[in-house]
């Protein structure tokens, strides 16, 4: 009788410091930072993307944040004024590259892609991290682009409308 109640105590004992380290290691009801050697930070960019010969700014250009050491990528779109604007959370580190894209074809003429890397010097901490991993939030309120017009390309094969043997 006495094993059984100590094997059954022993289980209960288990079980509740293993609730208990699970507890205490996790942060519940937060956003999951990376952790055990690995730094992270948020990362704020704002921009204008402008045709390079014109200098007019440029409506529905895909902007992507893509970070160094993952496949995880961020994208926005430009507003009416070419401006663009976001935030990526929880990156593990600089540099990371932003590439600008038209994807609209030729609704708002056609734009070559260009891209650009941002590093640590580039950027200013706007608020300080937890003294772990976490080093806080840093921003580039100037990350522009300036795209060159592609002329259309012909579409070999395909006639143009009208036009018949």
């Amino acid at each position: 009788m006495k094993r059984i109640a100590l094997r059954t105590y022993g289980k209960m004992i288990a079980f509740l410091l293993s609730l208990y380290g699970f507890l205490l290691g996790c942060n519940i009801g937060v956003d999951p930072v990376v952790e055990y050697g690995v730094p992270s930070a948020d990362f704020k960019v704002k921009g204008v993307v402008e045709s390079a010969v014109t200098g007019e700014a440029i409506t529905n250009i895909r902007v992507i944040v893509k970070e160094p050491y993952s496949m995880k990528a961020d994208t926005t779109f430009t507003d009416a004024g070419g401006a663009y604007s976001m935030e990526a959370k929880h990156i593990i580190g600089f540099p990371v590259t932003l590439y600008a894209d038209d994807v609209d074809g030729e609704a708002n003429g056609m734009f070559s892609s260009d891209s650009m890397v941002v590093r640590w010097e580039d950027v200013t901490r706007i608020k300080k991290g937890d003294d772990r991993w976490y080093d806080g939030v840093f921003e580039k309120n100037d990350a522009h682009f300036s795209l060159k017009n592609v002329p259309a390309l012909p579409m070999y094969g395909v006639r143009p409308a009208g036009e018949t043997d």
